[in-house]
C-alpha cells in the first residue's frame, strides 16, 4: 500500500478515495458512523495512514456485540 500513503497522495486524492470508498459502502452496507468519519477526515488531513485507519476499523468492527471490552 505504499502507493497510498501520505507522502505519495495528495490530500485531494486522499479525499476522492475516502468518497469513492463510502459511496462504494453505501451500496450494501450500514451508513459511516461519525466516529468513522473522523478517522476518514484524519486520513484525508494527513494524520494517518490509511493503513492505520484500516487496522482501526477492523479492530472496531470485529468486536462481538456485548463485548465486556466494549
Amino acid at each position: 500500500m505504499k502507493k497510498y500513503n501520505l507522502d505519495n497522495t495528495t490530500r485531494e486524492e486522499r479525499a476522492e478515495r475516502v468518497a469513492m470508498a463510502k459511496a462504494i459502502n453505501s451500496l450494501s452496507a450500514e451508513p459511516v458512523t461519525p466516529e468513522d468519519e473522523v478517522l476518514f477526515q484524519r486520513h484525508i488531513d494527513g494524520e494517518l495512514e490509511i493503513e492505520e485507519v484500516t487496522q482501526m476499523l477492523i479492530d472496531k468492527y470485529k468486536k462481538a456485540p456485548g463485548d465486556p471490552t466494549d
